[in-house]
């Protein structure tokens, strides 16, 4: 994608205009901040332990109690893999939604 790309996204009720890639990262951030904050209650709602979410995404248990305690930033793929899990359930799949923690158009769109 070059610097310039214009691209525009539809999330839910709202159209984002993305202008180059400074934007796209800040909304990368946004999203990542939202799952930071939503993820025990995401792992709660699939009776999820720290340990088993580490496992299935690839990292071990402490980076998990790390990025949930702020000590650790999230990175994009760590978001991506842990959104990847929560789909995967009924319960996590309709918080997803309704916390607009993940945009498929935003995704795709990068």
């Amino acid at each position: 994608m070059t610097k310039d790309c214009n691209c525009d996204i539809i999330t839910g009720s709202r159209i984002i205009v993305m202008k180059n890639k400074k934007e796209m990262r800040i909304m990368q951030n946004h999203y990542i901040d939202a799952m930071v904050k939503k993820m025990p209650a995401l792992r709660a709602t699939t009776k999820m332990t720290q340990a088993v979410l580490a496992e299935k995404i690839g990292v071990g248990r402490q980076s998990i109690v790390s990025i949930e305690t702020g000590k650790r930033p999230m990175t994009w793929s760590l978001y991506l893999a842990v959104c990847c899990i929560f789909e995967q359930y009924e319960d996590s799949k309709k918080l997803l939604e309704i916390y607009e923690l993940f945009d498929a158009e935003f995704v795709k769109a990068i």
